[in-house]
Order: C-alpha cells, then sequence, then structure tokens
C-alpha cells in the first residue's frame, strides 16, 4: 500500500517539480521569446507523451485497475457483453492514471508561458482545460473501444468484418472529432459587424457555414480558426478574437481558405484511414503472430509495451508525416484561393501573434503535425518560383 502511495504522489509532484524547475531555468535565459517557448514546447511535448505511458505501466504493475475492478466485481448490469460497471471504473482510473502527470505538467510550465507571454488566463483554467480535452479524446477512445468490444462479445463474424468494424467506430470518432474539441472552449456566436466580416471572407473563399462563433483567445493570446465541416449540412467555422483583431481582411481570407482546404481535401478522413489500417493490421498481425504469448509471459507489458511501439510510429511518423503533408496543401489551396502573398503574410502573422519560431526541427514538426512556419513559407515561395519557370518556358 505505502508503494502505491508513493507511485501516485511520484506522479503528482515529480513532472510539477522537475518542469517547474526546467521552466525557471529557461525564463531567465537571454534569449527571444520565441525561443524560450520553443524550448518549453518541446519538453512538453516529450513529457506529455512519456509520462502517460509510464504512468499506465506503473499503474498496471502496482494492480491499480485490479485492486478499483475488484471492489465492483460481479456488481452492475451488463450491456451487450460488458459489465457495465467494471468498464466504468477501468475508464476512471485509467484517465486518472494518465491526467495526474499532465496535470502536474501544466502547473509546473504554464507560470512560465503566462510570464513570457504576458498573458491573464488563471493557471487553474489551464489546468481544467488540459484535463477537458483529454476526457473528450479518452471518451471517444472509449466509445470505440467499447463498441468493438460489444461487436466481438455478442456477434461471431470473420477477422475482415471486425477489422471492418474497427473501421466504422474510427471514422464516425474522426468525424465527431472537430465538433467535440469545440466543447472544451468558451464559444458564442459571432454577431454585427464582425459576423459580416466573417461571412463576407467566407464567401470570398468559396465557402458558407451553417453558423460562425467566436472562441476566447485574448487571455490566451491564441490567434487559431477551426473548420468543422465533416458532416454534410453541419459546416460551423470557430476563429478566435484574438485572431480577428491581429489579422487585416486578406490575411484571415487565407487563414479561412487554410481550414477550408482540409475539408475539401477531405483531410480529417485520410486521417480516419490510415488509423483504420495501422490498427487494423495490428490487430491481424498480433493475431497471428501470437503476441498473446508475451502477455502470457510477460504479463500485460508483454502486450503494452508493442502497442506502445505502434502507437508511436503512428502518432509520430505516419499521422506526422501526413499532418504534415496536409498542412502544406492546404496552404497551396488558401494560396490558389486568396492570393499568395496574403497566405505568407497571414502565416507571419500567425507566428508574431502565437510567439512561434519560424524554425523548428522534424521531429519536433512530426509530433505536433505541423511544419515549421518558415519551411511552409519557404514552400509558397518555391511554388510561385515553379509557375512563373513554368511561365516563361
Amino acid at each position: 500500500m505505502l508503494a502505491v502511495a508513493a507511485f501516485v504522489l511520484a506522479l503528482a509532484v515529480g513532472p510539477f517539480l522537475g518542469l517547474r524547475a526546467y521552466a525557471r531555468r529557461v525564463e531567465a535565459m537571454d534569449a527571444p521569446i520565441e525561443d524560450r517557448l520553443h524550448r518549453l514546447n518541446r519538453i512538453q511535448q516529450a513529457v506529455g507523451f512519456g509520462l502517460p505511458a509510464l504512468a499506465l505501466l506503473g499503474g498496471y504493475a502496482f494492480g491499480l485497475i485490479d485492486r478499483a475492478t475488484a471492489r465492483v466485481a460481479a456488481a452492475g448490469p451488463d450491456l451487450f457483453g460488458i459489465a457495465v460497471l467494471e468498464f466504468a471504473v477501468i475508464v476512471l482510473v485509467t484517465l486518472g492514471i494518465v491526467a495526474v502527470p499532465l496535470v502536474s505538467m501544466a502547473l509546473g510550465t504554464y507560470p512560465t508561458v503566462r510570464s513570457l507571454r504576458e498573458t491573464t488566463t488563471s493557471t487553474w483554467r489551464r489546468v481544467s482545460r488540459v484535463v477537458a480535452t483529454l476526457t473528450i479524446a479518452v471518451g471517444t477512445a472509449v466509445l470505440g473501444i467499447g463498441g468493438f468490444i460489444a461487436l466481438v462479445s455478442t456477434v461471431s463474424v470473420s477477422r475482415l468484418v471486425l477489422v471492418a468494424a474497427l473501421g466504422v467506430l474510427v471514422f464516425v470518432s474522426f468525424g465527431l472529432s472537430p465538433y467535440l474539441l469545440v466543447l472544451t472552449r468558451t464559444h458564442d456566436s459571432l454577431e454585427g459587424q464582425r459576423r459580416e466580416r466573417v461571412e463576407r471572407l467566407c464567401d470570398a473563399a468559396g465557402y458558407s457555414p451553417h453558423r460562425i462563433y467566436l472562441l476566447e483567445g485574448k487571455s490566451t493570446k491564441t490567434a487559431t480558426a477551426l473548420v468543422a465541416g465533416t458532416l454534410p449540412g453541419l459546416r460551423y467555422v470557430f476563429l478566435t478574437d484574438y485572431l480577428l483583431d491581429e489579422c487585416d481582411d486578406d490575411e484571415l481570407r487565407a487563414i479561412l481558405a487554410h481550414e477550408f482546404g482540409h475539408v475539401a481535401g477531405r483531410h480529417l478522413w485520410q486521417r480516419g484511414m490510415l488509423t483504420v489500417a495501422v490498427f487494423g493490421a495490428w490487430a491481424l498481425v498480433a493475431q497471428q503472430a501470437g503476441f498473446s504469448r508475451l502477455a502470457a509471459t510477460f504479463g500485460v507489458v508483454g502486450y503494452f509495451v508493442p502497442l506502445i511501439g505502434i502507437y508511436v510510429l503512428y502518432r509520430v511518423f505516419l499521422l506526422g508525416g501526413l499532418a504534415r503533408w496536409q498542412e502544406f496543401r492546404a496552404d497551396t489551396y488558401a494560396a490558389s484561393t486568396a492570393g499568395r502573398e496574403a497566405m505568407v503574410d497571414a502565416l507571419e502573422t500567425l507566428a508574431d501573434a502565437n510567439d512561434v519560431r519560424l524554425e523548428a526541427g522534424l521531429l519536433y514538426s512530426l509530433a505536433t503535425h505541423h511544419p515549421p512556419i518558415g519551411d511552409r513559407i519557404e514552400a509558397l515561395r518555391d511554388d510561385e518560383q515553379s509557375v512563373r519557370s513554368a511561365a516563361s518556358d
């Protein structure tokens, strides 16, 4: 019991102490703000990925989930072959194990971020947003996993049908993700002259959203836009008030056109197809290769470690590579719709408004699913030169 308490305490306090010390050192550096923020972002990317995996391994090693489910064994109703109460306990304990180090990380780094960027949002609000985003991510995963387990438990089907069912669940979760994401943000209907401005720019970019919402971004100095357009007839535009203030009409139209480019290119569905391909293949290969023997020999670690390896390959290299390519494609779409110079100006404005470095390493851009803004500007310039060369020939 003492070991379990020590493990939970380490998850809660360790990331905070380590990252708070690192953040203070970064804050004291004699370097541009965007460079110092980049350092913090890099460590948060690494810690935010590695700590939850280690926390889950530790949770299984100390039997936290087994201890929790033992208290509700054989209790509660069954639904499609799933013990509802036991499944709910597993989800809640898993969410807690993952959330504790992430919250600890946010508490350790955000005071420095707030100081460097001179933002006004509270640490509590930042932490609550982290928890809300994580809850939605876990919730969508739970729906997929629960649906898959229910199908396997109630119907005898082939492996191909199971992979197809997994595909349906993944596509549903990807299709709903933009709509669920905005639930973590405070949003209001855009009214008055600002609404007329955005509607006019949307029309100029060839896109007619069902509704436009304004996100609060001034307190965090977040200039961003999001288009939820995977469901026909339910296409929404979300953009921050900070973005409206920082961009002129040409720049804002280019940013909106970039987001519309993701919808026109079916980029969200492409990510869904990749996800189905990777994890469908994993499910088939794991069964054929007999990974169950590893689990029988090494316990949950024998299955969890290979799965984490597959997830790293998928999340960073495969999905990250696809996302990079999609960003360049969306930039090209925006340049053809709103003008190349307007798109370049918009990228420079976004970099200034969000205190983002123009340059970043390849691994970092793969992990964040966004190429450096400098590379995006260079790609637009190269495209322009290619067009001019072709025209002169």
